[in-house]
């Protein structure tokens, strides 16, 4: 399973709470939807990806650069809107790279596949795998970056934006089981959700099995905030020399 093309869904909407329109913010001016498109449609175990979007401005942008994008209905967060575009496929398994992962390379998101396929392989409860990395003091400290609770094994158990020092953080990309991934999208919003405004955490007190993998998290920054955008062209910038 480990060489299997794995359909991808980039979920991207305008109305970001924390960042209006991050989808088409400029990164050294181009859209960001830009290079996540991009970096998941040069992975070799991605099949040809599909932004999967609510918003016109986005899906004309996606034409206009001749992605493969398809409008979905409102939705409470990204992975809803991955579900609504898994349901009409007959994959067992989904990859969802949500949209604000402009400096994730190809290289990385195909060592990502390649083991969460070998872990999912090998152990069929599993409903989604998710990475994690190491967090730096400072990312312990922001409510912008997702910390997340582990056990040996790499089961992860929680995940939250408070500043509790687990030195691990969660990354957002998940290979996802397709039948977990439309259970997920009908259950009901959990209060602990609302209050740590992260949807994951709807896995963890659903009893989903949740197998973390361990990633390389260094120059790796999830645009969550405007602020990150400066952060983000530093690393390009330095990777391409300049």
């Amino acid at each position: 399973m480990s060489d299997k093309k794995f359909k991808c869904v980039i979920p991207a909407r305008y109305q970001s709470s924390r960042f209006p329109g991050k989808a088409l913010a400029k990164i050294n001016g181009q859209a960001m939807i830009d290079y996540v498109y991009q970096n998941a449609q040069a992975a070799r175990l991605v099949a040809e990806p599909v932004v999967a979007t609510d918003d016109e401005r986005i899906l004309k942008h996606c034409e206009e650069k001749g992605f493969k994008v398809e409008m979905t209905g409102d939705h409470r967060n990204g992975s809803e809107r991955v579900g609504e575009i898994a349901s009409h496929l007959d994959d067992e398994y989904v990859f969802e790279m949500q949209g604000d992962q402009p400096l994730l390379l190809p290289e990385q998101i195909d060592d990502f596949l390649s083991r969460a396929a070998t872990l999912v392989a090998e152990n069929p409860a599993i409903d989604v795998v998710h990475p994690y990395a190491t967090a730096t003091e400072e990312q312990v400290k922001s409510p912008n970056v997702v910390k997340a609770f582990k056990t040996n094994s790499g089961r992860l158990l929680f995940q939250t934006r408070q500043p509790i020092p687990t030195y691990t953080r969660t990354l957002g990309l998940y290979l996802w089981k397709n039948k977990s991934l439309q259970k997920f999208c009908t259950l009901p919003k959990a209060e602990i959700e609302k209050i740590e405004d992260t949807h994951p955490v709807r896995l963890y007190v659903n009893d989903f099995y949740v197998q973390g993998l361990e990633i390389d998290g260094t120059d790796w920054i999830e645009v969550d905030v405007p602020e990150q955008v400066s952060q983000v062209e530093e690393i390009l910038n330095r990777r391409e020399g300049n």
